[in-house]
């Protein structure tokens, strides 16, 4: 079976039969848009233990086999941490909603389930 997508040939983004990608748009002064191949990355879903504050922020380090596991085996060692994966272009779209959703008192996994395209470690 094909996939149920076709990936854009200059930014590899995932685009539905028909949809054009936006990456080739220009901007306000006339240039093209830079965008970078998607890349997998990590967000950290942190609550500080002494004020109850919740900070969502992305994870700086380069997503590899490695990186997955020390970020798992940190969440599952401290109940404050929480991480989650997606691709880079989910995220500089749709970050601020994503991020508002996450700092929520409690996510629950149906709440991750809704927001789609992001997975917890």
């Amino acid at each position: 079976m094909g996939k149920p997508y076709r990936e854009c040939p200059r930014c590899g983004a995932h685009l539905d039969a028909g949809e054009i990608c936006d990456c080739g748009k220009k901007r306000q002064d006339g240039a093209a848009q830079p965008r970078e191949k998607m890349k997998l990355i990590a967000i950290c879903r942190e609550v500080d233990p002494e004020t109850g504050n919740i900070a969502v922020y992305r994870v700086g380090e380069e997503m590899t086999d490695r990186t997955i596991s020390l970020l798992r085996d940190w969440a599952r060692n401290n109940p404050g941490f929480r991480y989650f994966t997606l691709v880079s272009a989910r995220w500089e779209r749709f970050g601020d909603v994503i991020a508002s959703i996450l700092k929520r008192r409690t996510v629950t996994a149906a709440d991750v389930d809704r927001i789609g395209g992001i997975e917890e470690l």
